[in-house]
């Protein structure tokens, strides 16, 4: 049998492409799932820069607290960087809510399991966890301010139109043409 040397410096059968440990330090469990588990077109959204930015605001938007564990569990547990935002209706459910802040909550890991449990014990388990996830968001929001500020806050929704002295939409062209008209 012909033998190579690994990166790590073990010697290792050719046939293989490194030893054991090395391999399980090169992949991640993100990894492996997306190359097992996940579809392809969900795989390449959760890479996407578009994904990226928009976690990095909702992490933001939500002080970087899990909200499911402070409201339903009483704890305070602050996300780290690598905690998962949830789609509350999953991509599989409906493709288009995927970039919907309204669709999307931070949670712990430990936080994220429960919720997956409870969405995979029947589909009145998922659709009662999607409302309470729901109606801990406008909870939230409520709190902080509302909807609109919060999100228009985080650039996440238009600003509300300013129509001041040097508002580019404080005279706008109506059907008749006169400057000056609010629409």
């Amino acid at each position: 049998m012909l033998l190579k040397t690994c990166r790590c410096g073990k010697l290792i059968p050719q046939s293989i492409k490194m030893c054991g440990e090395c391999e399980q330090r090169q992949q991640s469990r993100y990894v492996v799932y997306n190359n097992t588990r996940r579809d392809q077109r969900a795989a390449e959204f959760y890479i996407s820069k578009e994904w990226r930015a928009l976690r990095t605001v909702i992490m933001s938007v939500y002080g970087h607290v899990d909200i499911y564990a402070l409201y339903i569990l009483h704890e305070l547990k602050t996300l780290e960087e690598s905690d998962p935002i949830h789609h509350i209706v999953e991509l599989e459910e409906d493709w288009e809510q995927r970039l919907n802040p309204l669709n999307l909550i931070p949670l712990k890991h430990e936080t994220h399991s429960t919720i997956t449990a409870l969405y995979k014990q029947s589909n009145a388990s998922m659709r009662a966890t999607q409302k309470r996830l729901r109606s801990l968001i406008e909870h939230h929001f409520k709190e902080a301010g509302g909807y609109e500020k919060v999100l228009s806050d985080a650039f996440l929704v238009t600003p509300p139109l300013l129509l001041g002295e040097n508002s580019p939409r404080k005279f706008q062209h109506t059907g008749d043409c006169r400057r000056g008209v609010r629409m």
